[in-house]
């Protein structure tokens, strides 16, 4: 059995690369515990994964994520809990204790822990004398068991003393009424296990449309429980079929709009639907495994994900659908925003070769919409545009060397493949923001914030709002509205790095000011002692590429050289390094 300690220390490599210090600080253990930790790792996971170090710290390599997962899932006791107190109206610490063949003290402070991390989604309270529940309605204490069956249907079929083709057998006699028979197996499973507990009214369903697939499956359930199971399936169909096109459009236009971005194109009202319908179809909100951390995209694409909780935020209160995770739709936002580029940036071309130039020019600006592409066929003819223009970049495609040009420059030989065209993009987007930055991040607006071991992050982001407010630095509305963007939660720390942001309506570019806190304080996490406020427009969608460029240029360094920035010359010199 994997301790909480073991399965915290691989939550945190499946982030990111660590070195010993951090392990062993992020556990508060010894270097001595993390390296026994890891060789007990490294035995248990066998083959499916391994933990291992490449010099600058530790990391860990997936084999086979199937397999380690379902590893993972045998050691993870929130499952097993969750589960008890599903199945149960109510569940003293003392069962649990019993169920899960645990000390009652590693119980509670594992309920704890369980409460904390599905807070967002439903409640876990109790009652004096009676003990521990779910504090949900009926339908969605079934939701949340049937998600618990999907992640492991024949373990959920042994707890309940059924034979593991139960699941099966189930699965095969709804495929002809269900689209998608595997999930709606799931709830049938989660009817059945709660038949016991009654109902606070009688479901208006009908009790034959799955009478014949719980027979065959060996279940015998009241007229009743017959009845919930199809009202059950038929509310999450009737909840899909509120998602339009139409529907989704509407609401979608009306965030883009009081975000300043308008409308972007079809295809993610399209992607957006589709993705909707499937969450109010089949809802999942518990997280089928560990998924590996989308920060890196949240830091290159903030507003994409602030959208993306505005319309979860909408969908709740228009139509009633509860949705809980926001990365997929937060990406689509950000594929959107990809594609729809703003203005246009020239790049030069130096080619000894027209025809190879040609071909390269062609293929540039049909995959980068955002840049037109003017050719120049020797040194001299270089020279002479960079004096009536700046280029954007400068691409060498020829053996002239071009050492004295200050200018952005890339070197790709002969014909550009499509991995050249992503060098170009990444350095183009790059050198776009790098001449801009002591502008977007000016030194004169860099202070340190004089906080107290043990302030909270939000009464430190008020407070310094306020500071910017009063220096005329930040505007009422746009300081209200990054102390609001911090509060919704999954706030935004690139290596350590705090980033509190709004998207302004007053500002016609992007500003941010960067901030040293005299004492560390938690986020999300993490150890932060410094902070990048910053506003911006998204109506300036170049720009935005900013935050890709943060995200880039801070994981390049660990976290010790993070630690040691005490001033804004040494922040800029990480940076532009």
């Amino acid at each position: 059995m994997l301790s909480e300690r073991q399965l915290s220390l691989l939550e945190r490599l499946e982030n990111q690369n660590l070195t010993m210090k951090e392990l062993a600080s992020g556990g508060n253990v010894s270097s001595r515990t993390v390296l026994r930790d890891i060789d007990y790792l490294n035995f248990t996971l066998s083959d499916a994964a391994r933990i291992s170090t490449n010099g600058s710290g530790y990391q860990l390599d997936i084999f086979d994520r199937n397999r380690y997962f379902m590893q993972l899932q045998r050691h993870d006791n929130d499952d097993r809990m969750l589960f008890v107190l599903l199945t149960n109206l109510y569940t003293t610490r003392l069962q649990l204790a019993e169920a899960l063949n645990l000390p009652e003290k590693i119980v509670n402070d594992q309920l704890a822990r369980l409460k904390q991390r599905t807070s967002r989604c439903f409640r876990i309270t109790s009652r004096p004398n009676s003990g521990h529940y779910i504090d949900e309605p009926r339908r969605k204490r079934l939701i949340i068991l049937a998600n618990l069956i999907k992640k492991a249907p024949s373990a959920v079929c042994t707890s309940l003393n059924l034979e593991s083709r139960v699941f099966q057998v189930l699965q095969q006699n709804i495929e002809g009424i269900s689209d998608n028979s595997e999930y709606c197996a799931t709830l049938l499973l989660a009817v059945y296990a709660l038949r016991n507990q009654k109902s606070p009214s009688v479901p208006a369903g009908n009790s034959q449309t799955f009478h014949a697939a719980y027979e065959a499956a060996g279940l015998y359930l009241s007229h009743d429980a017959l009845k919930e199971a199809d009202s059950l399936v038929k509310a999450l169909q009737d909840s899909a079929s509120q998602v339009t096109t139409t529907v989704i459009g509407e609401l979608t236009n009306e965030l883009l709009i009081s975000h300043g971005l308008g409308e972007l194109d079809q295809q993610l009202i399209d992607d957006l639907t589709a993705h909707i319908a499937r969450c109010a179809a089949r809802p999942i909100w518990l997280q089928e495994s560990r998924q590996g951390s989308m920060n890196n995209l949240k830091a290159a694409w903030p507003v994409a994900f602030d959208l993306s909780i505005g319309l979860i935020n909408q969908i709740r209160q228009r139509l009633n659908i509860e949705i809980y995770d926001s990365d997929l739709i937060g990406l689509y936002f950000a594929c959107a925003l990809e594609r729809n580029q703003g203005e246009k940036h020239t790049i030069v071309l130096l080619a000894e070769q027209n025809a190879i130039a040609t071909i390269n020019q062609l293929a540039i600006e049909r995959e980068l919409h955002n840049c037109r592409v003017v050719i120049a066929l020797h040194p001299a003819e270089l020279y002479a545009l960079c004096e009536e223009m700046t280029p954007a970049l400068i691409i060498n495609n020829s053996a002239f060397p071009l050492d004295t040009l200050v200018t952005e420059m890339l070197v790709i030989k002969n014909i550009i493949n499509p991995a050249g065209i992503n060098l170009v993009k990444e350095k183009l987007d790059y050198s776009l923001i790098k001449q801009k930055l002591p502008q977007f991040i000016p030194e004169e607006c860099s202070f340190v914030y004089a906080n107290t071991p043990g302030d909270q992050w939000l009464t430190i982001i008020k407070d310094i709002c306020a500071r910017l407010v009063k220096r005329g630095l930040l505007n009422k509305d746009d300081a209200h509205s990054v102390y609001q963007r911090e509060t919704e939660g999954e706030n935004l720390v690139v290596n350590h790095i705090a980033i509190p942001h709004c998207w302004s309506e007053s500002s016609n570019q992007f500003r941010s000011y960067f901030i040293c806190l005299k004492h560390p304080v938690m986020i999300n996490g993490e150890s932060v002692a410094h902070l990048l406020l910053a506003c911006t427009s998204t109506a300036l969608r170049q720009e935005l590429k900013i935050f890709s460029y943060l995200a880039n240029a801070l994981n390049r360094y660990d976290a010790h050289e993070i630690e040691r920035i005490r001033s804004y010359p040494q922040f800029m010199a990480l940076l532009c390094g």
